[in-house]
C-alpha cells in the first residue's frame, strides 16, 4: 500500500514538475496558430499588413519572443515600416502571462528618452490561457510632454482586448481619461465597449459603443464645447435568411458654439433586410479600392491629405461593379429607418422618424419607370415619416408649406402652433400627405 501511495505522489511530483513545459508548448502553438489566422484574415480582404515571429527562444519555464507587426503600404501613413514587439512570457500552470515591450523600436525610444525623461508610460500585459483565449490588457500612466509652445498632456487609461479561440470572437474594453493642451483643446473621459463574434471575413454579428463624457476647444472668440458624445454599432446575422440588419445611433447631450446651445441630439439609422452575400460583395469592392489607393499614395509617396482624391478616382474606376454589387440588396424587405430623431434648438424641439421598405424583389433598371410614372413607386416601396420642426426655424417657406407638385392637396408640411409637422404613408397603393392623398400619375 505505501508503494502505491508513494508512486501516486511520484507521478503527481514529476507531472507538476512538467507543466511548465507543457504550458510553454501550449503557448507557442497558441502563438503560431494565432499568428496564422490574423496573416490569412488580412489576406482574404486584400491588405498587404502581416505579423510574423522573428524568434521564438522557449525555455522549461520562460519564454521569449519577438514579432513584429509588418505595415505595408501604409508605411506610407505613418512613416514606420514595421512594429516590434518582444515578449517575456513566464509559463504557469493553468496559463502563460507575458510582459510587453517597445525596446526594439527606435521611434519609440527616442520619444521615450528624448520627451518623457525615460519614464515608459506604457505596461502590456498578455494571458495565454490553454483554452486556446487570449487576453491583454495595456494600462497606460499619466504623462506630458512639449511640442513647440504647447504642452501636451495624456491622462492615464487602460484596455482589455480578449480573444477566443481561433480568433472567432472578440470583446474589448476601454477608459481613458483624456487628454488636454492647456488653454486650447480638450477631452475628457472618453470609453469603448467592443464583442463581436466572427460569420465570415466581413461578416461579424454584434455590437460596439464609445463615448467621451466631454470635448472642448477654447481657442478663439467662440468657444466650443461637446457633452455626453455616444456613438452605437450593432450588426445582426439572420443564419436563416441569410440577410443582415445593421444600426447606428448618435448621441450628444449639449453642444455650445459662441452663444448658441443644442441640447439631447439623437438619431438612430437602422438598415434592415441587407443580402449578405451582396454586403460581402461590396465590402470586398470596397477593401480593393483602398488598397489600391494605399499602394498609389505609397509609390508616389504622396501626402496623406491626397488620400480622398485618390479613393474618389479608384471609386469612380470600378463604380459598375459597385452597382452590380448593390443591386444585391434589392430584395423584398430591405428598408432604411431613420427613427428617433430628436434635438433641442433655441427656437424649439425637432423630431423625427422616417422608414421606407422595398416591397419586392429589383433590379436598377426597374426603378427607371418611376421618372415617367410617379405612381409606380407606390407598387415598389412603402412609406411612413413623420417629423415636426420649430416654425421659427424654418418660417414661411414656400417650398414646405404650399403644395410643389400639382398632385399635392397640402405643402410638405403644416403650420400647427409653434411647428410645423409633416406626415405621411402609404396605404392600399395610394400615398397620403398630412391626411390628404397625393394624385400621382
Amino acid at each position: 500500500m505505501k508503494k502505491i501511495i508513494f508512486a501516486v505522489v511520484l507521478i503527481l511530483i514529476l507531472a507538476g514538475a512538467g507543466t511548465p513545459l507543457f504550458s510553454g508548448l501550449m503557448m507557442e502553438k497558441i502563438v503560431k496558430q494565432s499568428f496564422d489566422e490574423i496573416n490569412q484574415s488580412h489576406a482574404e480582404k486584400g491588405s498587404d499588413i502581416f505579423v510574423e515571429i522573428g524568434q521564438y527562444d522557449r525555455n522549461f519555464s520562460y519564454s521569449q519572443i519577438e514579432w513584429k507587426i509588418k505595415l505595408g503600404t501604409l508605411k506610407s501613413l505613418y512613416g514606420v515600416d514595421e512594429i516590434v514587439f518582444i515578449d517575456r512570457a513566464d509559463h504557469g500552470f493553468l496559463s502563460i502571462v507575458s510582459k510587453t515591450s517597445l525596446e526594439k523600436n527606435k521611434w519609440f525610444i527616442d520619444f521615450v528618452n528624448n520627451k518623457l525623461d525615460g519614464k515608459n508610460p506604457l505596461d502590456i500585459k498578455t494571458e495565454y490561457k490553454l483554452s486556446g483565449d487570449i487576453e491583454s490588457t495595456i494600462v497606460l500612466d499619466a504623462f506630458s510632454f512639449k511640442d513647440g509652445k504647447d504642452v501636451i498632456e495624456i491622462k492615464p487609461g487602460q484596455m482589455v482586448v480578449a480573444l477566443g479561440k481561433g480568433l472567432n470572437n472578440i470583446f474589448s474594453e476601454m477608459t481613458w481619461a483624456g487628454y488636454s493642451v492647456p488653454g486650447k483643446l480638450s477631452m475628457d473621459n472618453a470609453w469603448l465597449n467592443l464583442k463581436r463574434e466572427k460569420v465570415s471575413t466581413y461578416i461579424w454579428d454584434g455590437k460596439a459603443s464609445f463615448g467621451v463624457e466631454n470635448i472642448k476647444a477654447e481657442q478663439g472668440k467662440d468657444p466650443f464645447e461637446m457633452a455626453n458624445l455616444k456613438c452605437d454599432y450593432t450588426l445582426n446575422f439572420d443564419k436563416p435568411k441569410n440577410v443582415l440588419s445593421v444600426g447606428m445611433g448618435y448621441g450628444i447631450g449639449s453642444i455650445t458654439a459662441g452663444q448658441g446651445r443644442i441640447k439631447d441630439v439623437f438619431s438612430r439609422i437602422s438598415i434592415n433586410g441587407i443580402d449578405a452575400r451582396g454586403y460581402e460583395a461590396v465590402m470586398k469592392l470596397y477593401s480593393q479600392v483602398l488598397k489600391d489607393a494605399m499602394e498609389e499614395i505609397a509609390a508616389a509617396q504622396r501626402h496623406p491629405d491626397t488620400i480622398k482624391k485618390i479613393v474618389e478616382k479608384q471609386m469612380a474606376s470600378i463604380g459598375l461593379q459597385l452597382l452590380g454589387a448593390y443591386e444585391k440588396f434589392l430584395k423584398k424587405g430591405f428598408e432604411i429607418q431613420i427613427s428617433d430623431v430628436r434635438a433641442q434648438l433655441p427656437q424649439g424641439n425637432i423630431k423625427g422618424d422616417v422608414t421606407l421598405t422595398l416591397k419586392k424583389d429589383m433590379t436598377m433598371a426597374q426603378f427607371v419607370p418611376i421618372m415617367f410614372q410617379p405612381a409606380a413607386a407606390l407598387d415598389i416601396f412603402s412609406l411612413k415619416s413623420d417629423v415636426s420642426l420649430p416654425y421659427k426655424l424654418v418660417g414661411d417657406n414656400p417650398m414646405l408649406l404650399s403644395p410643389v407638385y400639382y398632385g399635392m392637396q397640402t405643402g410638405l408640411f403644416l403650420k400647427e402652433g409653434d411647428n410645423v409637422i409633416h406626415k405621411a404613408e402609404t396605404r392600399d397603393g395610394k400615398l397620403f400627405l398630412n391626411g390628404k392623398q397625393v394624385l400621382l400619375n
